[in-house]
Formats: structure tokens, C-alpha cells, sequence
């Protein structure tokens, strides 16, 4: 005889139950009989024992497997529990059994359902056994369409199934959530109390009233239509789950936690449970323990999505933002367009600083929310990080007129309209911002810099007073000094600041600009003294050794600055920024060794932080390690996947590494990431000239301006394709489109050199005369000028023009260096005072060198100018001026064979006509 099991019950449990039962039979005689088994399933269900009820069932399956009522039993419980599975598997053997009632039938229908086999389900259910199941199997068909998202076919299959019986709960159920779906809830509660009224005590539509009023924020009303469900199924453990979500969203996270307690109790497998308790975890930030539920719930059903964009938004509240994306990514890719996870990925990519990823994302979805305020707002700020400052102010305008009430959302505008120098509209903006939250300082601050930015400084003054009305700190007292130093008044600033400081003696901001005034007033000491005086309040501080480290760095004393980050990162050892910093010191002053072993330990101890990814390629690239640069970035482009920069970095590389395939792959991809990266489309379009791609090279052109017909990039890159390909005519008619969409200092640049190579240097002299005209400043378009008309001989010209670059930039290198040369072209004695000028500035340029060198000589100082063209020469040994320059000393110097060396060289490397012709014509002397 095969035992069967027993629930664990007490034994007062088990007299109760056989009392009621009235069974005079022992245990077990009583526990032989399937039938008795299947009674007691019945009584244990009742109870809400679920458990008990599926060991009681399975003992009564295994007297006899054939036991239809057993297996129809067991798969309903089975569907109680969310264990659709298990509930079909059953089904389909009560079913196999024999002569199928409708009511099996349409319950095997449910359980594939909740699999989401709505295709199945059709497929299965196409007839009916009889006419009287016809409307429930309708109802099963129409809740399949749904599932499909066939709508209309679903309405009008749920209409079919009304005309049979018109009370039909789960046909009105399906009419309610069409009519949901359509934005029409109204009609939907109507549908749903048409249900009600005919079938009081119906769970589903019960349930789906409480979700119609939580969406309508009733609350109260929502958590009585659930209660409801309790009150006449006590063991419903779905309801419970819901009311546990309603409770999260209010905040009532211990009320919550008892609901889901007695839940598991009654269903402890089921998935929405599990979710629930992800969601009320999530909102208690206990992220590791939100992650765990989800994680089980994927481990059962790798689709469930809700729990998919969940686990996205817990990993995005943990900073791994990498992972974060990635389930997003796969929710939105099923979901395209969904409003909230839309929001999430935005939100990320702004982490990241993908602004332009940021616009293509939202910008649709906003095409169909037009008046969501949150995505106004992500679009309004992808706009500053992308410098559209204007576009940026129009949607946090749009944002605070759908929230007026919200400070911050005046003063992102003003934001904008500051950035675009609309300096009226963003004042305005500050002082609604102000006024709505005197509170707070941001935009009382904000205020007063615009004041100061628009030349009031006493409007700043009375602002700041404001300010101080609300709550005199230090913060108030800091930015009174900065209105003081506005004002031109020292001492009225430093005794701000020191006010600042009494309020709070380790405030950073107010020393700073006190140690700004003790450098100003050539007091280098005191400012490092009132740092130390700080510190030895707070020894570990680690702000005030890296302010102590700036300071010994724009000194002059990097070793003092580095030991000083060191005994900071010391001191705080958890602290990852201030090890990054120590390395980008220990970078810039050349120990590439202490570099590296710190990248390393960082970046093992980080496997994933693209910041110190980034910094190990940065030192290994610093090294000339390309190979390991390239490792570096190859697996920063894997964890920054909707990054194009890593690809970019390691085009570079793999330039540098002489494998222009793979360059090209990487540029590819940036490209795919990226699609109006212009950097990367450059880069590649000089791999194609290189190689006389111009086919391809068009390819490329064509591709983007059909992706951006309202940009200027792909004109002009059609430009440098028709200039490689000598054709100035065709480049100019590119260049024109291209300055017609953007016109700008690089395309007046191109325009101006397609009309000299097409022989127009009237038309190109005319027009860069009126850019300059309205553009005085453009000193890169002013030196492109100055050395078209030294190259053509316009000398009086082009040295005009460069003193007016040097007005501006006295420290100009290239601007000194031209000079130089153009006044020695017209023997002027001031082109050795702005050589050496140049020279003191970049002393380690051959360029440089070359014109001082060449000054040199032609002044008769031959002992000065050998060994700075020596030094240029071995600099840049292709260089063929640069070279005979070097064999004209030599040979003035008496080192004939030397001179001859230089020039025979010069001969052999295929240099220009001009110095071949100087260069034979000397040789021939030597």
C-alpha cells in the first residue's frame, strides 16, 4: 500500500476537520478513498490552505491518476496560485479524459492566457461544444485578441458574446479595458459597474474598478474596491498584492509589508507577489533585496516585463547605469514609445552625456505627450548639454506652464535664455523663480549673478540684501563679497567673505576667493597660511588639500601639489575621485609609472566604472602602449555602448597602430552611434582620399546629407571630396550650401580657399573682408587671411591683418611667427623682435625655429642661426624648407660638405619645384 502524505497540520486542526466532515472511517481507511481526498482538498481550499489542498489532490492522484475531478480540481487551485504551467499541464489531462464540460474547457482557456498564448488560444478555441458555452468561449477569444492587441476585432467579438448573455462579466470586463485603452475611462467604470451590478461579487472586475480609481488617483475608493474582493474571497491573494502596491505608492511601506506577508502565505510562488515586493523594496532603497525579487521572477519567466523595466530603474537608483540601460533598452525594444520607461532611458542617457540620444528618443514620444511635463524637461535639458540654449528655454517654459508653481522650472528657463543672451527674459524668469521659493537660494543666486552679468551690480546689491532678510549664512555672505568685488570694493569684499567664514570657518567657496584676493595682492603666503589654518580644524579634509594642491601648482611646485593630493588620498581612501585626480598629476608631470600602477589598482578594484577605464587608456596611451590603449578603449566602447567617443579613441588608435581596417570599423560604428558625428566622418573620408576612394567618398557625403538635409555637414564634406578630386568649382557650390545652413568661421575658411584654387582671388578677398567686417574677433578666419596674402604676396596686407590678430591675442604664436617672417620678407627690422617673442612662447617648435634661424642668418648672426636650424631640421626632417634653410647655413658657414649633404637629400625627397630649383642652383656653386 502506497502511503500517502500528510499535511502538516496540528492535531487540533485535524479533529476539527474530521468532525465537520462527519466521518466515522479511520485515517486510514478515510485517506484511501480519492473521493475523500478530493473533499478534504474542497475544505482546506475554503480554508485557504492552498498548500494543503494540492498535497490532498496529488494523494488523491496517485490512488487513481485518472481521477478527472482531481486533475480539473488541481488545475484551478494551480491558476489560483499564478501557476499557469502547472494549471494547463493538469487541464489537458482532465480534458483527455473524456467528454470535456464548457467550464474545463474555458478554465484550460485561462490558463494559457496567463501565459500569454494568446495565438494558441485562438487556435484552439475556434468552435464551441455547445451553445450554451458559445459567449464564454467568445469572451476567451475576445481577452486573446486583446492580447494581441487587435482591439476592434476584440470589441466586436465581446459584442458577439453580450448578444448571447449580456450580463457576460468577462466579456464587459474586456469592453471596460478597451474602452480604457482608447482613453475613455469613463466609459470604462460604466462597462465595469454594468458588470458589478449583475455579478457583485466578481474578483476581476472588482480588481480592475480598484485599478480604474488608483489610476484616477481615488485612492481610498480604490483600496475599498480591493478590500472589497478580501471581504468575499478572504484568501484572494492577488488582492492583497494589490492593495500592497497601492499602500507602496503611498508611502505606508510597513502596512504594505504585512499584506504581502499574508499573501505569501496563500500563493508564495506567485510572480506578481515577487513584484510587488521588488516595488516596495525599491521605494525603501533596499536595491540589493528589490534586485533579488526581480531576478527570481526572470529566472521563472525571462519575458515578464514589468519586472524587466523595474530591474532597469533599481540598477539606475544603484549607479550602474550601464546595466540599467541594458534592461531598458529590451523593455522599450518590445515597448516602443512606452511614456515612463522612455523617461528612465532618457534619464540615463543624460548620465552619460548623450544629449543628441536624449532628442531622437524623446522627440517622438513627445509627439504623442505633448503636455507631459517630465519630458519637457528631459528635452529642455539635452538641449543645454547639447548648446541649444534657446530650443532648451522653449521646453522649460512649456515645463513651468504646466507646473507654474515649480521654482526650479523658471530657473532652468532663465537658464536658457541667459545662455542664448536673452538677458531680459531670463531675469524675468529668476525673479518669478525667487519669489516662488524665497527658501531656497539657488534662484536668489542665480538672480544676483544675472544682475551682474547685465552690469546692475546694484540691483545685485539689493537682491543679495533680500537674501540676507531670508537667512544670513555663509552662502549669502560669500556671494555679498562677489558683489562688493563687482563693485570695486576690496574691503567690502573681504569682510563678506570673513562673515561667510564666521558662519562657517571651513565654507571652501568664501577661502577660495579670499586666497584669490591674497594672490591678486601678491600675498602668496597668506593664502596658503589661511588654507593650513582650515585644515587644522578639519586634518582630513580633503577639499582643502586639493585647493592647498592648486595652489602649489599654479605656483610653480607640482612636487608639493602632488604630495599633497597623496596624504589626501591617504586620508580618504574609499574616495575614487581623489585617486583619479592624483593620477591626471602624476600624468601631467610626466611619472607615467605612478600613473599606471594607480589606473590599475583603481580599475581592478572598478572592473566596470567607465571613468577609470578611460583613465588606464589615457596613462597607457601617455606610455606608448597603444596596443594596451586600445585593449582599454575596446572594453570602455563595450560598457559605453551608446557612447560614439571610445569608438573614436580607438580609431585613433588603431590609426596610430597601422590597421586601417580596423579603424574604419570603429569609425563605422561611431557613426551607427552617433549618426551626425562629424569628427567621425572626417577622419574617415581622409582614409578614402588617402586612397582614392572617391566613390566611396561620396557615398559617405551623399549618406549624410540625405540622413541631415538641414545641416551643413554633409555639404561639406562633398566640398573636400571635389577639392581632393581638384574640381574647385563643384567644392565652391558645396561649400556655399554648406555656409547657407551654418555659416561659420571653418566654412568661410573653405569658401575662401575653393575661390583662390578656383582662380577667383578678387571674389575670395571681397568676401572675407565683409565676414571679418562683421566678425572682428574671428582670429582663426583673420590668420587664414594673413597667410593667403603672404602666400600671394600681398605682404602689406597680410601684415595688417596680423597685427590686428596680435591686438587681440598678444601672445599668438602663430600670428607672431607669420609676422616675423612677412616683415623680414619686406626687410624690416622688427621681424628678429617678434621671432624671438615667438620663440620664447613655443621654444620646441621647428617652425618657429626655422623663421628665427633664417632671421638669423640673413642678419649675418650665422652662430645663432646653425643651431637652431640644425635643431628644426632633425625636428622635422620632411620638412623641405626647413632643410635647404639648413643646407644655405652650412654652406654660408663653410661646411660645404655638410651643405651638400642637406641639399643632396633635399634633391632626393621629391620637395617642391621652387626649393629643387634654389636648392640645385646652390649645389651647383658648392
Amino acid at each position: 500500500m502506497i502511503r500517502p502524505i500528510r499535511p502538516a497540520r496540528s492535531r487540533y486542526r485535524r479533529v476539527a476537520l474530521a468532525l465537520s466532515l462527519g466521518v466515522a472511517l479511520g485515517g486510514c481507511q478515510r485517506a484511501s478513498d480519492p473521493g475523500a481526498l478530493i473533499a478534504e482538498a474542497r475544505q482546506y481550499r475554503q480554508q485557504g490552505d492552498i498548500d494543503a489542498a494540492v498535497i490532498q489532490l496529488k494523494n488523491a492522484l496517485q490512488k487513481d491518476p485518472n481521477n478527472r475531478d482531481a486533475r480539473r480540481l488541481l488545475g484551478e487551485v494551480y491558476i489560483e496560485q499564478a501557476d499557469a504551467v502547472s494549471a494547463e499541464k493538469e487541464l489537458r489531462r482532465a480534458v483527455a479524459l473524456g467528454s470535456p464540460t464548457t467550464e474545463l474547457l474555458v478554465m484550460l482557456g485561462k490558463s494559457m492566457l496567463l501565459q500569454g498564448q494568446f495565438q494558441r488560444v485562438l487556435d484552439e478555441f475556434n468552435s464551441v461544444p455547445d451553445a450554451a458555452g458559445r459567449p464564454a468561449v467568445l469572451a476567451l477569444r475576445g481577452a486573446a485578441l486583446l492580447g494581441l492587441g487587435k482591439r476592434p476585432d476584440a470589441g466586436a467579438v465581446f459584442d458577439e458574446a453580450l448578444k448571447a448573455a449580456p450580463a457576460l462579466p468577462e466579456a464587459l470586463l474586456g469592453l471596460a479595458r478597451i474602452a480604457f485603452a482608447d482613453g475613455a475611462p469613463a466609459r470604462a467604470a460604466e462597462l465595469v459597474e454594468r458588470a458589478l451590478a449583475a455579478h457583485p461579487g466578481e474578483p476581476d472586475c472588482l480588481r480592475f474598478k480598484g485599478d480604474l480609481l488608483r489610476v484616477d488617483g481615488k485612492l481610498d475608493a480604490a483600496l475599498a474596491a480591493y478590500r472589497a474582493i478580501l471581504e468575499l474571497h478572504p484568501h484572494n491573494a492577488q488582492a492583497r498584492v494589490d492593495i500592497a502596491g497601492l499602500l507602496t505608492d503611498q508611502g505606508k511601506f510597513a502596512d504594505a509589508r504585512a499584506e504581502l506577508k499574508a499573501a505569501r502565505k496563500v500563493s508564495p510562488g506567485r510572480l506578481s507577489l515577487f513584484y510587488a515586493q521588488a516595488m516596495l523594496d525599491f521605494r525603501e532603497r533596499k536595491y540589493p533585496a528589490a534586485t533579488e525579487s526581480l531576478q527570481q521572477i526572470l529566472r521563472a519567466a525571462p519575458e515578464y516585463y514589468p519586472a524587466i523595466l523595474l530591474l532597469g530603474a533599481v540598477e539606475s537608483a544603484s549607479g550602474a547605469n550601464q546595466l540599467a540601460e541594458q534592461h531598458v533598452q529590451k523593455f522599450l525594444a518590445a515597448y516602443p514609445g512606452h511614456v515612463h520607461a522612455t523617461k528612465l532611458m532618457g534619464t540615463l542617457y543624460l548620465r552619460a552625456n548623450h544629449a543628441n540620444a536624449v532628442l531622437d528618443l524623446v522627440t517622438p514620444v513627445l509627439a504623442q505627450h505633448a503636455d507631459d511635463a517630465d519630458l519637457l524637461i528631459l528635452a529642455g535639458e539635452a538641449h543645454m548639454r547639447a548648446r541649444h540654449y534657446s530650443q532648451a528655454a522653449d521646453y522649460f517654459e512649456r515645463a513651468s506652464a504646466l507646473r507654474p508653481r515649480v521654482s526650479a522650472l523658471h530657473t532652468a528657463t532663465a537658464l536658457g535664455r541667459l545662455a542664448n543672451g536673452e538677458r531680459e527674459r531670463a531675469l524675468a524668469e529668476l525673479e518669478r523663480a525667487a519669489v516662488l521659493d524665497i527658501k531656497s537660494p539657488r534662484a536668489g543666486t542665480l538672480l544676483v549673478m544675472g544682475y551682474l552679468r547685465a552690469n546692475a551690480p546694484d540691483k545685485a546689491l539689493a537682491a543679495v540684501r533680500d537674501m540676507e532678510k531670508q537667512g544670513d549664512g555663509a552662502l549669502v555672505q560669500n556671494l555679498k563679497g562677489g558683489v562688493f568685488l563687482a563693485r570695486q570694493d576690496v574691503p567690502g569684499a573681504r569682510a563678506s567673505f570673513a562673515r561667510a567664514l564666521a558662519h562657517d570657518p571651513l565654507y571652501l567657496p568664501a577661502l577660495d576667493n579670499l586666497a584669490q584676493l591674497d594672490l591678486l595682492e601678491k600675498h602668496p603666503d597668506d593664502a596658503r597660511k589661511r588654507y593650513q589654518a582650515a585644515l587644522a580644524k578639519s586634518p582630513k579634509n580633503a577639499p582643502l588639500m586639493e585647493a592647498l594642491a592648486r595652489l602649489a601648482s599654479g605656483q610653480g611646485r607640482p612636487q608639493e601639489a602632488i604630495g599633497w593630493l597623496e596624504r589626501a588620498c591617504r586620508d580618504n581612501p574609499e574616495s575614487t575621485s581623489l585617486a583619479l585626480r592624483l593620477a591626471h598629476y602624476y600624468l601631467r608631470g610626466g611619472d607615467t609609472r605612478k600613473a599606471l600602477m594607480l589606473a590599475q589598482k583603481l580599475q581592478g578594484a572598478n572592473p566596470s566604472s567607465p571613468e577609470l577605464l578611460s583613465l588606464l587608456a589615457q596613462v597607457h596611451s601617455a606610455r606608448q602602449d597603444l596596443p594596451a590603449a586600445a585593449d582599454a578603449y575596446a572594453k570602455l566602447a563595450l560598457l559605453q555602448s551608446a557612447s560614439a567617443r571610445p569608438q573614436m579613441k580607438l580609431a585613433s588608435l588603431h590609426l596610430a597602430l597601422n590597421d586601417e581596417r580596423a579603424a574604419v570599423a570603429s569609425l563605422h560604428k561611431a557613426i551607427a552611434i552617433e549618426p551626425g558625428l562629424m569628427e567621425a566622418h572626417q577622419m574617415l573620408l581622409a582614409i578614402l582620399l588617402a586612397h582614392k576612394k572617391f566613390a566611396e567618398a561620396g557615398q559617405l557625403a551623399a549618406a549624410l546629407q540625405q540622413r541631415m538635409p538641414q545641416a551643413a555637414g554633409g555639404y561639406k564634406l562633398e566640398g573636400d571630396l571635389r577639392i581632393a578630386q581638384g574640381q574647385p568649382a563643384a567644392a565652391l557650390a558645396a561649400y556655399e550650401r554648406a555656409f547657407a545652413l551654418e555659416p561659420g568661421s571653418g566654412l568661410m575658411i573653405q569658401l575662401h580657399g575653393a575661390l583662390i584654387a578656383a582662380g577667383r582671388d578678387a571674389d575670395a578677398d571681397q568676401r572675407m573682408a565683409q565676414w571679418l567686417a562683421r566678425n572682428a574677433d574671428d582670429l582663426p578666419a583673420r590668420l587664414h587671411d594673413a597667410s593667403s596674402k603672404l602666400v600671394r604676396n600681398q605682404l602689406d596686407a597680410a601684415i595688417e591683418q596680423l597685427e590686428q590678430v596680435l591686438r587681440r591675442d598678444p601672445k599668438h604664436v602663430l600670428a607672431l611667427n607669420d609676422l616675423a617672417w612677412g616683415l623680414q620678407r619686406i626687410k624690416d627690422k622688427r621681424a628678429l623682435e617678434f621671432a624671438e617673442r615667438a620663440y620664447r612662447l613655443a621654444p620646441g617648435s621647428p617652425a618657429i625655429m626655422d623663421t628665427l634661424g633664417w632671421i638669423c642668418l640673413e642678419s649675418g648672426d650665422i652662430a645663432r642661426a646653425l643651431p637652431l636650424l640644425q635643431k628644426a631640421s632633425a625636428l622635422a626632417p620632411d620638412a623641405a624648407e626647413i632643410r635647404y634653410h639648413l643646407g644655405v647655413v652650412l654652406a654660408k658657414a663653410g661646411d660645404r660638405r655638410g651643405a651638400r649633404r642637406e641639399l643632396e637629400r633635399l634633391l632626393s625627397s621629391g620637395a617642391d619645384s621652387a626649393r629643387r630649383a634654389e636648392a640645385k642652383a646652390l649645389l651647383a656653386t658648392l
